[in-house]
C-alpha cells in the first residue's frame, strides 16, 4: 500500500498554501473589480499553478539528493531523500507526473480562453522545470529568489487574472508585487539558514552576497510588502479595509528572534500565508457588500 503521507512530506505539499493564497487573492480581487468572470479557464490555470509548484518541489528535492546538496547534517525538515524514507526515483516520478498534469491543465485553459495565456504558460513551465534541471538550473546559480518572485508574483497574478477577465492592466499587476516579495523571502530565509552548509557546494544568494546583504534584502522585502498596502489603498487598487493585512506585520519580530533557529524559515511562510489569507477574505466580503 502506498504511504501517501510520506510523499506529501517529502514533496513539501504544505507549501502549496503559498501559491493557493495568491490564487485566491487574484480571484476575489477580480470579483471586486470586474463584473463578468470566466471561471472554467481560471480553474485549470489554478490547477496548473499548484501542480507546477508541486513539480518544482519534488524535482528540486531529487536533484539536491543527486548532486549531494543535502545530507543528514543539514538543519531543517527531516523528511528529505537523504533520510532514506522513500526511493529517489519515486519522488522523481511524482515530480515529472505533476509537471505533465500541469502542462495538460494549462493546455485546457488555453483552449477555454485565449492563446495569450500561452506566453505566461511557457514561462511558468520553464521556471518550474529549469529551477533545478538542465540547462539553466538557476537554483544553483543564485537566481532562485528572482525566479520565485516572478513565478509567484507577477506571473501567477497575470495568468489567473487574464483567465478570469481576459484583460490585465498595470494597475492590477501592482498587487502582485508584495505577494511575490513575501514568497521570495521564504526561499531567501531558507538559503540564509543553509548558508554555512551551502558555502563551497552551490551558489545561493547568501553565499554570493554574504549574510549581511541577504539579511538586508530579506527584511527590506518583508517591510516593503507591508508598506505597499497603504500605497495600494491610496491608489484605489484595494479598498481601505485592506489595512487589516497589517496585523500580520508583527510576525516579522518573531522571525528576527528566531534567525539562528533551524525553523525560523517557517515564520516567513506563515507571514506570506497570513498576508494572503487576510487579504482575500477582505476582498470577498467587500464584493458581497457591493
Amino acid at each position: 500500500m502506498v504511504n501517501w503521507l510520506i510523499y506529501i512530506r517529502v514533496a513539501r505539499a504544505h507549501t502549496l498554501a503559498m501559491s493557493a493564497g495568491p490564487i485566491l487573492c487574484t480571484y476575489f480581487y477580480s470579483r471586486l473589480k470586474y463584473s463578468h468572470l470566466h471561471l472554467k479557464p481560471f480553474i485549470f490555470v489554478a490547477i496548473a499553478v499548484l501542480l507546477f509548484h508541486l513539480a518544482t518541489n519534488t524535482i528540486s528535492e531529487y536533484r539536491d539528493f543527486i548532486r549531494g546538496v543535502d545530507d543528514g547534517n543539514i538543519d531543517g525538515p527531516k523528511y528529505r531523500l537523504v533520510s532514506g524514507i522513500i526511493e529517489p526515483t519515486k519522488i522523481k516520478r511524482l515530480g515529472t507526473g505533476a509537471f505533465s498534469l500541469a502542462s495538460i491543465s494549462g493546455i485546457i485553459a488555453l483552449a477555454l480562453s485565449s492563446m495569450i495565456l500561452l506566453i505566461p504558460g511557457i514561462i511558468g513551465a520553464g521556471l518550474s522545470l529549469f529551477y533545478s534541471e538542465w540547462p539553466l538550473r538557476y537554483k544553483y546559480k543564485s537566481f532562485g529568489e528572482i525566479g520565485v518572485f516572478i513565478a509567484y508574483g507577477p506571473l501567477l497574478f497575470f495568468s489567473c487574472l487574464y483567465s478570469l477577465v481576459e484583460r490585465v492592466c498595470i494597475e492590477d499587476m501592482l498587487l502582485s508585487i508584495p505577494i511575490g516579495l513575501l514568497t521570495m523571502c521564504v526561499l531567501l530565509a531558507n538559503n540564509v539558514r543553509d548558508y554555512a552548509f551551502d558555502r563551497g557546494r552551490i551558489k545561493t544568494l547568501p553565499t554570493v552576497i554574504g549574510l549581511k546583504g541577504s539579511y538586508t534584502i530579506l527584511f527590506s522585502s518583508v517591510h516593503l510588502s507591508f508598506l505597499c498596502i497603504p500605497i495600494l489603498i491610496y491608489a484605489r487598487i484595494i479598498p481601505p479595509p485592506g489595512f487589516l493585512v497589517l496585523i500580520a506585520w508583527p510576525i516579522i519580530h518573531l522571525a528576527i528572534k528566531q534567525m539562528d533557529s533551524p525553523k525560523f524559515v517557517d515564520i516567513f511562510g506563515i507571514m506570506q500565508a497570513s498576508y494572503c489569507n487576510i487579504l482575500w477574505p477582505i476582498l470577498a466580503y467587500l464584493h458581497k457588500a457591493q
